[in-house]
């Protein structure tokens, strides 16, 4: 399931690490990096080395395609952009990971692929899912596999974490200026060169569309996720066995950090209990529901949108919800508390009521501007302080909404996290 349609999960934090190789440059592979993949909280112990982007031209005399474990592939040189695959059969130990993007984006900081950097062991990084899995893959009548829980899951427990075997990037910059016979080549190039079981891992996966069969796992299998700030789809081979349901029990977060995606239980899951994630936004309505997952292929019949009434109710409570959003944006509402109070109240119930209370954090991130932009500042404060917690456990210590939450409890006084 591709989950890069979204609403409330753009991704990304860091700044590139991008520079250009000039041709009298020295032979110097190296340069210091310009970002912090800590963060703006945690200023930088020691200077971190980076990689001069690979030029397949310039580099072909070097022997050492490091950190790579495989001599990159590239698109050719008719273009100014490049598409490459640049492989790392040690990905974080025992896994691999193919890397499809641009020489630029792939010379950022190596700690996101060499897992080598101890601030991301920093107090907000999430607790390690268990060493023995809570679940196991099993056939679904009607779903052929799913993920399915073996033993008691209580909400808010790391179920999985899965690190992708492919990343491959959206940028329309790289994809507007290469040939899609190229770009079909170097996946192909760069698959071949990942291990046999990772590449039979991937074929194994569900397909959609028909064509080709490494596009069609690629378009039915990945998640948004980011690498050097810049978009890519990434695909997780272990999470991609976790089916749909517009009501799911579990949902995703994902790290710009270290590139992980975890799946955390949305409530208590029993043992025997299928475990579902969301493929389309949360708090879509029906007809939108369904557009969406259209693109892969399938009409949902899980229990929501299996009855009409169901879906009338629930649909009216996402309407007034959006109605409600709307209406903390208006300059008019924000001139009175009581009217704020009515509707941070109503919106709280109907999140509780639809099963949202992944997208808490959102909507107490604009409660708390909106307070605050009304000169109800503690008031702001105690929003704002919700919005951070809800943010870490739900997206991530690391996504850009809870830096984002976290920067306006600096500004009100009270820097704080999870």
């Amino acid at each position: 399931m591709t989950l890069f349609v979204s609403f409330l999960l753009v991704l990304g934090i860091c700044l590139s690490c991008v520079l250009a190789q000039s041709p009298n440059h020295s032979t110097n592979t190296t340069r210091q990096c310009d970002w912090n993949p800590a963060g703006p909280l945690h200023l930088s112990l020691h200077q971190k080395t980076c990689f001069l982007p690979y030029h397949p031209e310039k580099n072909l005399e070097s022997s050492e395609p490091s950190p790579w474990t495989h001599r990159p592939v590239c698109t050719s040189p008719k273009t100014n952009s490049r598409y490459c695959a640049f492989v790392k059969d040690d990905f974080h130990g025992d896994s691999a990971v193919l890397i499809l993007t641009s020489p630029e984006t792939a010379a950022g900081d190596f700690g996101l692929i060499e897992d080598s950097d101890p601030r991301w062991l920093s107090p907000g990084s999430s607790s390690p899912p268990p060493q023995i899995p809570p679940y196991e893959v099993r056939k679904i009548p009607g779903k052929e596999l799913g993920v399915v829980a073996n033993s008691t899951i209580r909400a808010g427990e790391v179920i999985m974490r899965d690190y992708p075997n492919i990343l491959q990037t959206v940028s329309t910059e790289v994809w507007e200026q290469i040939d899609p016979r190229e770009a079909l080549w170097v996946l192909e190039e760069g698959f071949v060169r990942l291990p046999r079981e990772v590449q039979i891992r991937v074929f194994e996966l569900a397909r959609s569309t028909g064509g080709h069969v490494l596009e069609d796992v690629l378009h039915t299998n990945t998640f948004a996720a980011s690498f050097n700030n810049v978009s890519h789809y990434g695909l997780f081979t272990n999470i991609a066995r976790i089916n749909h349901d517009c009501r799911p029990n579990a949902v995703t977060r994902y790290s710009p950090r270290t590139l992980a995606l975890e799946v955390i239980a949305y409530r208590d899951i029993q043992p025997g209990e299928e475990l579902s994630i969301s493929y389309s936004p949360l708090n879509m309505l029906y007809a939108d529901r369904q557009r969406t997952l259209q693109e892969w292929g399938f009409n949902c019949t899980c229990s929501l949108c299996s009855s009409a009434s169901a879906v009338a109710v629930s649909d009216a409570r996402r309407g007034r919800m959006q109605d409600i959003v709307s209406a903390l944006n208006n300059k008019v509402f924000r001139s009175s508390p009581a009217r704020m109070a009515e509707l941070a109240e109503e919106l709280d119930g109907i999140l509780e009521e639809e099963g949202l209370s992944a997208q808490k954090g959102d909507f107490y991130d604009i409660l708390a501007r909106a307070y605050v932009d009304m000169g109800e500042v503690e008031t702001g404060r105690r929003y704002a302080l919700l919005a951070v917690e809800k943010l870490v456990h739900f997206a991530g210590y690391d996504d850009e909404r809870t830096e984002r939450a976290r920067g306006l409890l600096g500004e009100l006084g009270k820097v704080g996290g999870a």
